[in-house]
């Protein structure tokens, strides 16, 4: 009370001196008087990160309060997305992110829905159909949802020297085509081909071939029956040989793929150049036939 009361005996300079010397020993007590602490960056949560612009600063000022958002794909599950800086330090964040259901695809014609692994943020949705397609989960599901549709097949393959029956600029899946060659050519391979599931015909498709035997012509012996010329594939025909001639070999023959006869045109030996005998053992019959220039053994196992 004394100091008080002598207050006014004092000169300006000595009330000055005072202030100063009351100011510097209440600010060895309390401190936050003289002197604010910043925070640095705040720690996010997962899958989170700073509002607005306060995700581009580095430093704030004591008493500042920021915003939380969860990341794109992401929402709230619950807590306080707001902190405050204190004295140079954070208060406690609450908010929680997790990943956002998109929920379920509408139904689908002609297909399913498959959900690998399930339904939120990242997962994907397949459409099970012919062929199945994928479509990705971002924020909901992305783009227009697919529609299972009939697989189609453009025009078949040209075959040189044929053509193919029914002639449409498209054919659906499982549709059947069939090759047919020009005449006087064969065609080699499947005939028929049908639009897969891949969006082309298949099998392969066949090629056109000209198949012209020559004139199945052979020394002592003479066409008997069968197709005149000229020979095409599967031609057939039938052979003889003249009087006092043997036939060695198959006397009917077709003209095949390769403009050959097959099994091969046979040969017409004279009888006094062949010799059979047969010899009996066991079970075996041993067949000689002595050729003018060849000598032939055939065992016939019974």
């Amino acid at each position: 009370m004394w100091f008080w009361s002598n207050l006014g005996t004092l000169a300006n300079s000595d009330l000055l001196s005072i202030y100063v010397l009351m100011h510097a020993q209440s600010s060895r007590y309390h401190p936050e008087i003289s002197e604010t602490q910043n925070c640095s960056r705040p720690p996010k949560g997962e899958n989170m990160d700073l509002k607005g612009n306060d995700i581009l600063l580095t430093s704030f000022p004591d008493g500042t309060t920021v915003t939380f958002a969860c990341n794109t794909g992401y929402e709230s599950a619950g807590g306080s997305p707001r902190i405050t800086c204190t004295a140079g330090s954070w208060s406690s964040l609450g908010l929680k992110c997790q990943r956002k259901n998109c929920g379920p695809v509408r139904e689908v014609e002609n297909g399913q829905i498959e959900y690998r692994p399930g339904s939120e943020f990242g997962d994907k949705a397949v459409l099970i159909c012919n062929p199945g397609l994928v479509i990705q989960c971002y924020q909901g599901w992305m783009g227009r949802l697919p529609v299972c549709e009939v697989t189609q097949c453009e025009s078949p393959p040209v075959v040189e020297y044929g053509s193919f029956s029914p002639n449409r600029e498209v054919y659906d899946y499982k549709d059947t085509i069939v090759y047919t060659c020009k005449s006087g050519y064969t065609s080699n391979g499947s005939r028929q081909l049908h639009c897969s599931d891949e969006g082309t015909f298949k099998p392969e498709p066949p090629k056109c071939i000209k198949v012209e035997c020559e004139d199945p012509e052979i020394s002592f012996g003479q066409l008997s029956s069968g197709a005149r010329p000229p020979y095409g594939y599967s031609s057939t025909v039938t052979l003889q040989c003249n009087a006092g001639y043997t036939m060695i070999g198959s006397a009917t023959v077709t003209c095949g793929l390769n403009s050959q006869w097959w099994p091969g045109l046979p040969q017409c030996i004279r009888n006094s150049n062949i010799t059979f005998f047969f010899l009996f053992q066991g079970t075996t019959v041993a067949l000689r036939r002595k050729l003018k220039m060849d000598r032939l053994n055939i065992c016939l196992d019974n």
